[in-house]
């Protein structure tokens, strides 16, 4: 792997654990690469000196705005890559390290493309909207278009991806839609209904 490659594999790891509410520590980085903590520190300290996070031994890591931009586009590139590779049929057991993979070699163009191919996929009604699900539908969440903010804060309440979902009440009814998720029923409004992506299940 070129370093370009690892910098941006940290990038993305550290941005899922800040999103996640993780702490990032040595130990906890060296876990998830399965690497050696003594590789992970060299690594943060050289991501320090570029700027992409403020690093201080035993006291964990902090992504810079710099770090958190590129952290969170190859998030993006690993969530629509996924996407696109369980849409042409790849086996769910090789998605996540095809994806991981891929992530990283292609360029703004083929992002785009496919982007563009999976948003007519969406509209022939094989992905759709949270939003328009009806009454008793159930779903799985395939991923959530938003900010930082909104993308941790629906994770924290459950919206995960691959997490199944039933819809208790629909947007057509009047009120917020309720949905039931991971043993909880959740009351969302419609902006927020239309930021996650799902596909019928």
């Amino acid at each position: 792997m070129e370093e370009s490659e690892r910098i941006e594999e940290y990038l993305e790891i550290l941005y899922r654990m800040e999103l996640n509410g993780e702490r990032a520590t040595t130990v906890n980085i060296s876990e998830k690469l399965n690497v050696s903590p003594s590789s992970v520190t060299e690594m943060l300290q050289k991501l320090a000196e570029r700027g992409y996070l403020n690093y201080t031994s035993y006291r964990g890591v902090e992504l810079t705005e710099k770090g958190r931009e590129i952290g969170k586009k190859i998030l993006e590139r690993h969530r629509l890559i996924e996407e696109f590779l369980k849409f042409i049929n790849v086996d769910e057991k090789k998605v996540h390290d095809l994806a991981c993979k891929i992530e990283h070699v292609i360029d703004d163009d083929v992002y785009r493309g496919i982007s563009e191919l999976l948003y007519k996929y969406r509209q022939n009604g094989n992905l759709i909207l949270l939003s328009e699900l009806e009454e008793g539908e159930s779903a799985y969440v395939v991923t959530i278009h938003g900010d930082d903010k909104l993308v941790k804060r629906l994770m924290d309440m459950g919206f995960v991806i691959k997490t199944p979902l039933i819809v208790k009440r629909s947007l057509g009814k009047r009120g917020p839609m309720i949905v039931s998720i991971k043993g909880s029923e959740i009351a969302i409004g419609e902006d927020i209904a239309k930021s996650i992506v799902v596909r019928r299940g």
